[in-house]
């Protein structure tokens, strides 16, 4: 299995974690061509990665040039925000911090007064790019769990996180981009070091903060990361830097096992201080991991995806308003709805309503339930799911001696395309019995194996 290990002792930032996949021999053109097919505004940006050294050692600063208009728009949206800039200025933009890794605190929560894209909008554009499905999802999870983070600091709901109009360029450059070289590189799963977050303050619209940030503290304390001491004074791991490591690591630890290495990489950060090099470096080999030692790996035969469980309870529904609200949720784009009885206060019967739904219907879930149900509140959740791929298709079965009917089908998938699972529409079976007189088991054993092999049972 093809393994990458991400040894972070000087932090981490989005641009630092491509870095180190363009110097381990990530082709850079064909990951050029897959960045262009995300919509972004013509010339709102240019990449250009540059080889040089940090305290010796061979590493690659990847930049990150916005559009003069462009950068003079961050700039003075930038004032408000930070005090702590290190600008390349002339046709084009760079940026990064002080501290040694790029701008990118503010590109989230801000005043609305600016132009602006909301996460839902980020994930809309990356949901509709044509980029390769894996490279799609990770940096649909990746921008996912950044704006959970945010809102949860703030205090809002992910629906409501903006990013700065040029810093969503930025953010979607750095976090889509690494997707794409990491499904370029065919990486299958990541072990990620124990993370150091540096020390002293930085400044923000929001007022000067000790370092971690609030949403770099929040991405680590939900993933459960490991902190390593350092003596670094200096902010060395960024928000996005931070997404990106709790999104793609499978566990966090020391280097695995591996039978042989193939690639080696670092990433260099905007500083250059004497006492150490300012890098992240990737180890990518093969490796087999051993049985029962990650017990919580993900499955490589299927999907996983982050979607929100929004829920409310109530004693004092009619169940025609919970089903006529149940239908309305799914109309509207809801995954799944349930419910479940339950025992609420004071011994009375009650309703647990589930609704799972897609991040980004999150808030619009929320809307109904308090809109459609006597609740007056309703509660949410993250969480990851494996699912199957899926396909509908219509399956054609002998009716008789000579007359074919149609069956509707729901036919699972794992990533190789094996079946797993076939599930005729009831009705159309129901149908089919009830015309030619056929049990309807036998109608249900048919259509399955038609579907599973191709052939009449």
């Amino acid at each position: 299995m093809r393994t990458a290990f991400f040894d972070c002792p000087f932090g981490a930032a989005g641009d630092m974690l491509l870095g180190a996949l363009v110097d381990a021999g990530l082709d850079v053109e064909a990951w050029k061509a897959e960045l262009a097919k995300i919509d972004l505004p013509s010339g709102s940006f240019s990449v250009r990665p540059e080889k040089l050294l940090r305290c010796g050692v061979h590493s690659t600063k990847l930049h990150v040039f916005l559009s003069a208009d462009a950068a003079h728009e961050y700039d003075h949206k930038h004032d408000l925000a930070h005090e702590h800039h290190n600008h390349d200025h002339g046709n084009a933009h760079s940026h990064g911090h002080a501290q040694g890794h790029e701008d990118d605190h503010e590109h989230h929560l801000h005043r609305h007064d600016h132009p602006h894209r909301g996460l839902s909008e980020i994930l809309r554009i990356i949901e509709s790019s044509s980029i390769q499905p894996a490279a799609k999802k990770l940096a649909a999870d990746i921008f996912t769990r950044l704006g959970i983070a945010e809102a949860k600091v703030h205090g809002v709901t992910p629906d409501e996180v903006h990013f700065h109009e040029v810093g969503a360029v930025d953010a979607i450059v750095d976090i889509v981009g690494f997707a794409i070289g990491y499904d370029l590189m065919a990486i299958e799963r990541s072990i990620v070091s124990a993370l150091p977050v540096g020390g002293g303050t930085i400044s923000s619209m929001h007022g000067e903060f000790p370092v971690p940030g609030p949403a770099t503290l929040e991405l680590l304390r939900e993933a459960r990361t490991p902190l390593a001491q350092t003596s670094i004074d200096y902010e060395c791991l960024t928000p996005t830097g931070a997404a990106i490591l709790t999104t793609i690591a499978e566990r966090f630890g020391s280097q695995p096992d591996m039978t042989a290495i193939d690639a080696i990489g670092y990433g260099a950060g905007s500083l250059n201080p004497a006492g150490h090099p300012n890098v992240c470096r990737v180890v990518i080999g093969q490796s087999v991991p051993k049985k029962g030692s990650e017990k919580n790996a993900p499955s490589s035969r299927y999907r996983s995806e982050l979607v929100a469980v929004v829920e409310c309870n109530f004693d004092d529904l009619s169940p025609q308003v919970i089903s006529y609200t149940s239908e309305k949720l799914l109309a509207e784009g809801a995954l799944d709805v349930f419910v479940t009885p339950c025992t609420m206060k004071k011994g009375r019967s009650g309703h647990l309503l589930s609704v799972l739904c897609k991040m980004e219907d999150e808030l619009r879930v929320k809307e109904i339930l308090l809109a459609e149900t006597s609740t007056l509140g309703v509660r949410s959740s993250v969480t990851e799911r494996l699912i199957a791929e899926r396909e509908l298709k219509k399956i054609d079965i002998k009716s008789g001696e000579t007359e074919m009917q149609s069956v509707r089908v729901k036919i699972g998938k794992d990533l190789d395309g094996n079946v797993i699972n076939v599930q005729p529409e009831f009705e159309d079976c129901a149908s089919v019995a009830r015309e030619t007189g056929t049990p309807l088991k036998e109608v249900l054993n048919a259509v399955v194996s038609k579907a599973r092999n191709g052939r009449d049972a």
